[in-house]
Protein backbone atom coordinates (compact mmCIF):
# COMPACT_ATOMS: atom_id res chain seq x y z
CA UNK A 1 0.00 0.00 0.00
CA UNK A 2 2.79 2.45 0.71
CA UNK A 3 4.41 1.40 -1.93
CA UNK A 4 1.77 2.60 -4.56
CA UNK A 5 0.85 5.64 -2.92
CA UNK A 6 4.11 6.99 -2.95
CA UNK A 7 4.43 6.04 -6.81
CA UNK A 8 1.57 7.77 -7.40
CA UNK A 9 2.35 10.85 -5.19
CA UNK A 10 6.03 11.30 -6.11
CA UNK A 11 4.77 10.95 -10.07
CA UNK A 12 1.93 13.29 -9.89
CA UNK A 13 4.64 16.11 -8.28
CA UNK A 14 7.40 15.22 -10.35
CA UNK A 15 5.51 15.20 -13.85
CA UNK A 16 3.09 18.18 -12.70
CA UNK A 17 0.04 15.83 -13.46
CA UNK A 18 -2.66 17.17 -10.84
CA UNK A 19 -3.55 20.17 -8.83
CA UNK A 20 -6.27 20.35 -6.22
CA UNK A 21 -8.06 23.12 -8.43
CA UNK A 22 -8.62 20.88 -11.06
CA UNK A 23 -11.27 19.38 -12.73
CA UNK A 24 -10.97 15.19 -13.17
CA UNK A 25 -12.58 12.88 -14.98
CA UNK A 26 -12.05 9.57 -14.46
CA UNK A 27 -12.44 7.01 -16.92
CA UNK A 28 -13.86 3.33 -15.34
CA UNK A 29 -14.35 0.14 -16.43
CA UNK A 30 -14.50 -1.10 -12.88
CA UNK A 31 -11.62 -3.41 -13.50
CA UNK A 32 -8.84 -3.41 -11.05
CA UNK A 33 -6.73 -0.43 -12.12
CA UNK A 34 -9.66 2.16 -12.90
CA UNK A 35 -11.34 1.16 -9.44
CA UNK A 36 -8.41 1.47 -7.44
CA UNK A 37 -7.19 4.96 -9.12
CA UNK A 38 -11.02 5.78 -8.54
CA UNK A 39 -10.01 5.24 -4.40
CA UNK A 40 -6.84 6.92 -4.17
CA UNK A 41 -8.20 9.91 -5.72
CA UNK A 42 -10.71 9.72 -3.02
CA UNK A 43 -8.17 9.20 -0.56
CA UNK A 44 -6.26 12.59 -1.62
CA UNK A 45 -9.21 14.40 -1.89
CA UNK A 46 -9.38 15.22 -5.47
CA UNK A 47 -12.38 16.31 -7.33
CA UNK A 48 -13.33 13.95 -9.88
CA UNK A 49 -16.53 12.82 -11.34
CA UNK A 50 -16.48 9.28 -12.87
CA UNK A 51 -17.18 8.21 -16.19
CA UNK A 52 -17.75 4.27 -17.58
CA UNK A 53 -19.08 3.39 -21.23
CA UNK A 54 -21.19 0.45 -21.78
CA UNK A 55 -19.68 -1.08 -25.39
CA UNK A 56 -22.56 -4.30 -24.56
CA UNK A 57 -19.90 -7.05 -25.94
CA UNK A 58 -20.65 -8.91 -23.25
CA UNK A 59 -24.37 -9.26 -22.14
CA UNK A 60 -25.18 -9.46 -18.81
CA UNK A 61 -21.21 -8.55 -17.66
CA UNK A 62 -20.76 -5.95 -19.66
CA UNK A 63 -24.40 -4.54 -17.93
CA UNK A 64 -22.44 -5.64 -14.60
CA UNK A 65 -19.88 -3.69 -15.15
CA UNK A 66 -21.66 -0.43 -15.49
CA UNK A 67 -23.77 -1.44 -12.48
CA UNK A 68 -20.86 -1.53 -10.13
CA UNK A 69 -18.68 1.80 -11.08
CA UNK A 70 -22.24 3.31 -10.86
CA UNK A 71 -21.99 2.24 -7.36
CA UNK A 72 -18.70 3.00 -6.81
CA UNK A 73 -19.26 6.15 -7.78
CA UNK A 74 -22.07 6.97 -5.28
CA UNK A 75 -20.00 5.21 -2.68
CA UNK A 76 -17.00 7.83 -3.04
CA UNK A 77 -19.10 10.78 -3.65
CA UNK A 78 -18.70 11.15 -7.48
CA UNK A 79 -20.59 12.13 -10.09
CA UNK A 80 -21.50 9.33 -12.50
CA UNK A 81 -21.71 9.89 -16.19
CA UNK A 82 -22.47 6.10 -18.47
CA UNK A 83 -23.39 5.90 -21.64
CA UNK A 84 -24.42 3.00 -23.49
CA UNK A 85 -23.03 2.08 -27.46
CA UNK A 86 -23.48 -0.39 -30.10
CA UNK A 87 -19.89 -1.10 -30.98
CA UNK A 88 -21.14 -3.14 -34.24
CA UNK A 89 -23.40 -0.62 -35.78
CA UNK A 90 -21.45 2.07 -34.92
CA UNK A 91 -18.39 0.99 -36.66
CA UNK A 92 -16.64 2.58 -39.58
CA UNK A 93 -15.08 0.83 -42.17
CA UNK A 94 -12.12 -1.10 -42.20
CA UNK A 95 -12.54 -0.44 -38.54
CA UNK A 96 -12.28 -3.18 -35.96
CA UNK A 97 -13.97 -3.40 -32.89
CA UNK A 98 -10.90 -2.50 -30.61
CA UNK A 99 -10.65 0.89 -32.35
CA UNK A 100 -14.08 1.40 -32.54
CA UNK A 101 -14.21 1.58 -29.00
CA UNK A 102 -11.43 3.15 -28.49
CA UNK A 103 -12.59 6.32 -30.69
CA UNK A 104 -16.13 5.84 -29.10
CA UNK A 105 -14.83 5.71 -25.72
CA UNK A 106 -12.28 8.93 -26.31
CA UNK A 107 -15.06 10.72 -28.39
CA UNK A 108 -17.07 10.52 -25.51
CA UNK A 109 -14.76 11.43 -22.54
CA UNK A 110 -13.41 14.79 -24.53
CA UNK A 111 -17.06 15.94 -24.99
CA UNK A 112 -17.74 15.70 -21.16
CA UNK A 113 -14.90 17.57 -20.79
CA UNK A 114 -15.56 20.38 -22.72
CA UNK A 115 -18.36 21.43 -20.45
CA UNK A 116 -14.94 22.49 -17.97
CA UNK A 117 -11.94 24.51 -19.11
CA UNK A 118 -10.10 22.79 -16.16
CA UNK A 119 -10.81 19.21 -16.66
CA UNK A 120 -9.06 16.71 -16.77
CA UNK A 121 -9.42 12.97 -18.32
CA UNK A 122 -7.99 10.40 -16.38
CA UNK A 123 -6.84 6.98 -17.26
CA UNK A 124 -5.32 4.00 -15.17
CA UNK A 125 -3.04 3.13 -17.60
CA UNK A 126 -0.08 1.91 -15.55
CA UNK A 127 3.70 0.50 -15.96
CA UNK A 128 2.98 -2.76 -16.94
CA UNK A 129 0.43 -0.94 -19.53
CA UNK A 130 3.50 1.47 -20.79
CA UNK A 131 5.88 -1.73 -21.04
CA UNK A 132 3.77 -3.76 -23.13
CA UNK A 133 2.85 -0.88 -25.58
CA UNK A 134 6.21 -0.34 -25.91
CA UNK A 135 7.28 -3.88 -26.78
CA UNK A 136 3.82 -3.90 -29.00
CA UNK A 137 5.35 -1.21 -30.98
CA UNK A 138 8.89 -2.69 -31.07
CA UNK A 139 7.53 -6.06 -32.47
CA UNK A 140 5.51 -4.19 -35.24
CA UNK A 141 8.34 -1.90 -36.33
CA UNK A 142 8.92 1.39 -34.51
CA UNK A 143 11.20 3.82 -34.10
CA UNK A 144 12.48 6.13 -30.61
CA UNK A 145 8.87 7.44 -30.27
CA UNK A 146 6.81 3.93 -30.21
CA UNK A 147 9.54 2.64 -28.16
CA UNK A 148 8.89 5.61 -25.41
CA UNK A 149 5.59 4.14 -24.91
CA UNK A 150 2.80 5.61 -23.34
CA UNK A 151 3.24 9.88 -22.31
CA UNK A 152 1.99 10.65 -19.02
CA UNK A 153 -0.12 13.65 -20.54
CA UNK A 154 -1.46 14.55 -23.85
CA UNK A 155 -3.77 17.79 -23.61
CA UNK A 156 -6.33 16.79 -21.53
CA UNK A 157 -5.37 13.37 -21.21
CA UNK A 158 -3.70 12.10 -17.61
CA UNK A 159 -2.45 9.00 -16.74
CA UNK A 160 -1.31 8.95 -12.59
CA UNK A 161 -0.78 5.88 -12.43
CA UNK A 162 1.79 5.44 -15.21
CA UNK A 163 4.97 4.94 -12.92
CA UNK A 164 3.34 2.30 -10.97
CA UNK A 165 3.28 -1.64 -11.48
CA UNK A 166 0.63 -3.62 -11.69
CA UNK A 167 1.34 -5.94 -8.74
CA UNK A 168 1.50 -2.74 -7.09
CA UNK A 169 -2.24 -1.88 -7.96
CA UNK A 170 -2.88 -5.26 -6.91
CA UNK A 171 -1.64 -5.17 -3.27
CA UNK A 172 -2.74 -1.49 -2.46
CA UNK A 173 -6.74 -3.59 -3.51
CA UNK A 174 -6.09 -6.49 -1.32
CA UNK A 175 -4.69 -4.27 1.45
CA UNK A 176 -7.64 -1.94 1.48
CA UNK A 177 -10.26 -4.66 0.91
CA UNK A 178 -11.51 -2.91 -2.48
CA UNK A 179 -13.19 -4.97 -4.80
CA UNK A 180 -13.28 -4.81 -9.08
CA UNK A 181 -14.50 -6.64 -11.76
CA UNK A 182 -12.88 -9.09 -13.75
CA UNK A 183 -13.30 -9.04 -17.39
CA UNK A 184 -12.46 -12.73 -18.65
CA UNK A 185 -11.27 -11.28 -22.09
CA UNK A 186 -8.15 -10.82 -20.49
CA UNK A 187 -7.10 -13.99 -19.68
CA UNK A 188 -7.40 -14.31 -23.52
CA UNK A 189 -4.74 -15.33 -26.01
CA UNK A 190 -6.42 -13.59 -29.08
CA UNK A 191 -4.60 -10.23 -28.54
CA UNK A 192 -0.95 -9.45 -28.90
CA UNK A 193 -1.49 -7.16 -25.93
CA UNK A 194 -2.36 -10.21 -23.45
CA UNK A 195 0.24 -12.83 -25.21
CA UNK A 196 2.64 -10.51 -24.51
CA UNK A 197 1.36 -10.31 -21.34
CA UNK A 198 0.94 -13.75 -20.28
CA UNK A 199 3.94 -15.51 -21.92
CA UNK A 200 6.75 -12.88 -22.83
CA UNK A 201 6.61 -9.92 -19.77
CA UNK A 202 6.91 -13.08 -17.11
CA UNK A 203 9.68 -14.20 -18.94
CA UNK A 204 11.67 -11.30 -18.83
CA UNK A 205 11.06 -10.22 -15.10
CA UNK A 206 11.40 -14.01 -13.92
CA UNK A 207 14.28 -15.63 -16.15
CA UNK A 208 15.89 -12.50 -17.10
CA UNK A 209 15.56 -10.37 -14.29
CA UNK A 210 13.66 -7.29 -15.15
CA UNK A 211 12.12 -5.07 -12.37
CA UNK A 212 9.91 -2.47 -12.26
CA UNK A 213 12.47 0.33 -11.37
CA UNK A 214 14.57 -1.16 -14.68
CA UNK A 215 11.01 -0.69 -16.52
CA UNK A 216 10.73 3.02 -15.46
CA UNK A 217 13.97 4.22 -15.51
CA UNK A 218 14.42 2.57 -19.46
CA UNK A 219 10.96 4.37 -20.41
CA UNK A 220 12.17 7.41 -18.75
CA UNK A 221 14.93 7.67 -20.43
CA UNK A 222 13.35 6.84 -24.07
CA UNK A 223 11.01 10.01 -22.69
CA UNK A 224 13.51 12.09 -22.39
CA UNK A 225 15.65 11.52 -25.59
CA UNK A 226 12.05 11.32 -27.59
CA UNK A 227 11.99 15.45 -26.43
CA UNK A 228 15.65 15.98 -27.44
CA UNK A 229 15.20 14.62 -30.22
CA UNK A 230 11.98 16.22 -31.43
CA UNK A 231 13.57 19.33 -30.47
CA UNK A 232 16.70 18.81 -32.82
CA UNK A 233 14.17 17.69 -35.81
CA UNK A 234 12.46 20.37 -35.84
CA UNK A 235 14.98 22.75 -35.95
CA UNK A 236 17.35 21.41 -38.27
CA UNK A 237 13.66 21.22 -40.60
CA UNK A 238 13.36 25.32 -39.83
CA UNK A 239 16.70 25.23 -40.98
CA UNK A 240 16.43 23.73 -44.11
CA UNK A 241 12.63 24.50 -45.16
CA UNK A 242 11.91 27.49 -47.70
CA UNK A 243 8.01 28.45 -48.61
CA UNK A 244 7.84 29.42 -51.90
CA UNK A 245 3.78 30.30 -51.72
CA UNK A 246 1.95 26.97 -51.31
CA UNK A 247 5.36 24.67 -52.45
CA UNK A 248 7.65 23.81 -49.46
CA UNK A 249 11.19 22.86 -50.09
CA UNK A 250 13.96 20.46 -48.08
CA UNK A 251 17.56 21.38 -48.53
CA UNK A 252 19.01 17.44 -48.76
CA UNK A 253 22.67 17.34 -47.11
CA UNK A 254 25.03 15.24 -49.17
CA UNK A 255 26.63 13.49 -45.97
CA UNK A 256 23.72 11.91 -44.51
CA UNK A 257 23.34 8.78 -44.53
CA UNK A 258 19.87 6.97 -45.51
CA UNK A 259 18.73 6.20 -41.78
CA UNK A 260 19.62 10.21 -41.46
CA UNK A 261 17.37 11.09 -44.29
CA UNK A 262 14.84 8.67 -43.57
CA UNK A 263 14.90 10.03 -39.55
CA UNK A 264 14.20 13.69 -41.25
CA UNK A 265 11.77 12.79 -43.32
CA UNK A 266 9.08 10.99 -41.13
CA UNK A 267 9.68 14.01 -38.96
CA UNK A 268 9.76 16.85 -41.34
CA UNK A 269 7.27 15.43 -44.16
CA UNK A 270 5.50 12.25 -43.12
CA UNK A 271 3.21 13.81 -40.37
CA UNK A 272 1.96 17.01 -42.42
CA UNK A 273 1.71 16.03 -46.64
CA UNK A 274 0.29 12.10 -46.27
CA UNK A 275 2.84 10.21 -47.12
CA UNK A 276 2.95 6.54 -46.10
CA UNK A 277 6.41 5.16 -44.46
CA UNK A 278 6.83 3.32 -47.53
CA UNK A 279 6.85 6.25 -49.26
CA UNK A 280 9.22 7.93 -47.00
CA UNK A 281 11.72 5.76 -47.84
CA UNK A 282 11.23 6.11 -51.40
CA UNK A 283 12.21 9.67 -51.11
CA UNK A 284 15.39 8.32 -49.63
CA UNK A 285 16.09 6.47 -52.76
CA UNK A 286 14.84 7.70 -56.14
CA UNK A 287 17.26 9.12 -58.71
CA UNK A 288 17.53 13.07 -59.18
CA UNK A 289 13.88 14.18 -61.11
CA UNK A 290 11.71 11.83 -60.02
CA UNK A 291 8.87 12.26 -57.87
CA UNK A 292 6.11 10.52 -56.10
CA UNK A 293 2.57 11.37 -54.87
CA UNK A 294 0.68 11.14 -51.43
CA UNK A 295 -3.03 11.54 -51.72
CA UNK A 296 -2.86 15.48 -51.39
CA UNK A 297 0.72 16.42 -52.18
CA UNK A 298 3.98 15.52 -55.04
CA UNK A 299 7.00 14.83 -53.67
CA UNK A 300 9.94 15.63 -56.21
CA UNK A 301 13.66 14.84 -55.77
CA UNK A 302 16.51 16.79 -56.67
CA UNK A 303 20.30 16.43 -56.12
CA UNK A 304 19.83 19.13 -53.38
CA UNK A 305 16.08 19.08 -52.33
CA UNK A 306 12.87 17.33 -51.73
CA UNK A 307 9.92 19.84 -52.79
CA UNK A 308 6.72 19.10 -51.59
CA UNK A 309 3.35 20.73 -54.06
CA UNK A 310 -0.04 20.35 -53.49
CA UNK A 311 -1.24 18.21 -56.16
CA UNK A 312 -4.16 20.96 -57.05
CA UNK A 313 -1.66 23.31 -58.16
CA UNK A 314 0.87 20.53 -60.31
CA UNK A 315 -1.38 21.28 -63.31
CA UNK A 316 0.50 23.83 -65.97
CA UNK A 317 -0.39 27.73 -66.20
CA UNK A 318 -2.35 29.00 -67.94
CA UNK A 319 -1.80 31.69 -70.47
CA UNK A 320 -2.56 35.36 -69.01
CA UNK A 321 -3.22 38.56 -70.49
CA UNK A 322 -1.52 41.77 -69.92
CA UNK A 323 -3.57 44.88 -71.39
CA UNK A 324 -2.78 47.28 -68.84
CA UNK A 325 -0.15 48.29 -66.32
CA UNK A 326 1.00 48.22 -63.51
CA UNK A 327 -0.25 44.34 -63.41
CA UNK A 328 0.40 42.00 -60.09
CA UNK A 329 0.06 38.38 -61.23
CA UNK A 330 0.21 35.61 -58.22
CA UNK A 331 0.66 31.57 -58.32
CA UNK A 332 1.53 29.27 -56.05
CA UNK A 333 5.18 29.64 -56.83
CA UNK A 334 5.70 33.59 -56.96
CA UNK A 335 4.37 37.05 -57.74
CA UNK A 336 5.22 38.74 -60.80
CA UNK A 337 4.58 42.52 -61.10
CA UNK A 338 4.67 44.97 -64.25
CA UNK A 339 4.53 48.22 -64.51
CA UNK A 340 5.96 51.06 -67.09
CA UNK A 341 8.31 54.10 -65.82
CA UNK A 342 10.92 56.36 -66.57
CA UNK A 343 14.34 54.98 -67.19
CA UNK A 344 16.42 54.51 -63.81
CA UNK A 345 20.65 54.89 -63.57
CA UNK A 346 20.78 51.85 -62.89
CA UNK A 347 19.46 48.56 -64.94
CA UNK A 348 21.18 46.01 -63.12
CA UNK A 349 19.02 46.02 -60.02
CA UNK A 350 17.87 42.51 -57.69
CA UNK A 351 14.82 40.95 -58.41
CA UNK A 352 14.27 43.77 -61.09
CA UNK A 353 14.26 43.59 -65.21
CA UNK A 354 14.06 46.15 -67.62
CA UNK A 355 13.23 45.65 -71.04
CA UNK A 356 12.54 47.99 -73.90
CA UNK A 357 9.41 49.28 -73.89
CA UNK A 358 6.97 47.66 -75.86
CA UNK A 359 3.41 48.00 -76.93
CA UNK A 360 0.14 46.31 -75.60
CA UNK A 361 -1.47 43.79 -75.52
CA UNK A 362 1.48 41.32 -73.75
CA UNK A 363 1.14 37.57 -72.61
CA UNK A 364 2.48 35.26 -69.90
CA UNK A 365 2.35 31.61 -71.22
CA UNK A 366 3.87 28.39 -69.73
CA UNK A 367 6.65 27.35 -72.56
CA UNK A 368 5.80 24.90 -75.57
CA UNK A 369 8.32 22.74 -77.03
CA UNK A 370 10.37 24.01 -79.02
CA UNK A 371 10.67 27.41 -77.85
CA UNK A 372 13.47 29.09 -78.27
CA UNK A 373 15.23 32.40 -76.70
CA UNK A 374 18.31 35.28 -77.23
CA UNK A 375 19.44 35.18 -74.08
CA UNK A 376 20.58 38.68 -73.12
CA UNK A 377 24.51 38.93 -73.13
CA UNK A 378 25.14 35.74 -75.83
CA UNK A 379 25.65 37.91 -78.80
CA UNK A 380 22.28 37.26 -80.08
CA UNK A 381 22.75 33.46 -80.15
CA UNK A 382 19.26 31.96 -79.50
CA UNK A 383 18.71 28.59 -77.31
CA UNK A 384 16.01 26.57 -76.49
CA UNK A 385 14.29 27.79 -73.54
CA UNK A 386 14.30 23.77 -72.49
CA UNK A 387 17.87 24.12 -72.46
CA UNK A 388 18.40 27.39 -71.14
CA UNK A 389 16.59 26.09 -68.07
CA UNK A 390 18.92 23.00 -68.36
CA UNK A 391 22.14 25.20 -68.00
CA UNK A 392 20.81 27.30 -65.24
CA UNK A 393 19.97 24.58 -62.64
CA UNK A 394 16.22 25.14 -62.98
CA UNK A 395 14.40 21.77 -61.57
CA UNK A 396 12.28 19.91 -63.50
CA UNK A 397 8.89 20.31 -61.27
CA UNK A 398 9.76 24.13 -61.92
CA UNK A 399 9.90 24.17 -65.47
CA UNK A 400 6.08 23.81 -66.03
CA UNK A 401 5.63 26.80 -63.51
CA UNK A 402 7.78 29.73 -65.18
CA UNK A 403 5.77 31.75 -67.48
CA UNK A 404 7.44 33.41 -70.29
CA UNK A 405 7.16 36.84 -71.64
CA UNK A 406 5.70 37.26 -75.06
CA UNK A 407 4.23 40.00 -77.05
CA UNK A 408 1.82 40.55 -79.58
CA UNK A 409 3.76 37.95 -81.94
CA UNK A 410 4.28 35.78 -79.03
CA UNK A 411 7.69 36.40 -79.31
CA UNK A 412 9.67 35.38 -75.53
CA UNK A 413 10.49 38.84 -74.26
CA UNK A 414 11.86 37.53 -71.01
CA UNK A 415 12.10 34.54 -68.40
CA UNK A 416 10.60 36.59 -65.03
CA UNK A 417 12.84 36.17 -62.52
CA UNK A 418 15.85 34.43 -65.27
CA UNK A 419 16.74 36.19 -68.06
CA UNK A 420 15.79 38.68 -70.92
CA UNK A 421 15.91 38.72 -74.49
CA UNK A 422 19.25 40.25 -76.34
CA UNK A 423 16.03 41.70 -78.26
CA UNK A 424 13.89 43.31 -76.24
CA UNK A 425 17.03 44.92 -74.10
CA UNK A 426 17.02 48.61 -73.25
CA UNK A 427 18.63 50.98 -75.38
CA UNK A 428 19.96 54.15 -74.96
CA UNK A 429 17.51 56.15 -76.81
CA UNK A 430 14.74 54.67 -74.63
CA UNK A 431 13.05 57.02 -72.27
CA UNK A 432 10.69 54.44 -70.70
CA UNK A 433 10.75 50.79 -69.91
CA UNK A 434 9.02 48.23 -68.77
CA UNK A 435 9.81 47.16 -65.34
CA UNK A 436 9.12 43.06 -64.28
CA UNK A 437 9.81 42.45 -60.29
CA UNK A 438 8.97 39.43 -58.51
CA UNK A 439 9.09 37.57 -55.36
Amino acid sequence: MADLLKSFRDFVKCEQLLAKKDKLLLACSGGLDSTVLAHLLHAEGHNFAITHMNFQLRGQASDGDAAFVKELARTLGAAFYCKAVDVKNDALAGESTQMTARRLRYDWFFAIAQESENTKILTAHHLDDNLETSLINFIRGTGIVGLSGITPRGGRLVRPLLNSSRQSILEYAQANSITWREDLSNGSDDYLRNRIRHHLTPVLRETFGMTDKTIAGNLLNLRGAESFYHLGLEAERDKRRTVRGEVVSFQREEDWTFATERAFLHRAVQPYYYFTPDQIEQLCKLPNNSFIDSSKYRAYVTDDEWIIAPLQTIERLEAKAITGLPLLIKDSIHWLHFDSLRRPSRLDVPSFQYLAPTALPLHLRPRQKGDRLQPFGMGGKSKKVKDYMIDQKIPVWLRDRIYLLCNADDEIMAIPGYCISEKFKVLPEHETVLRVSWG
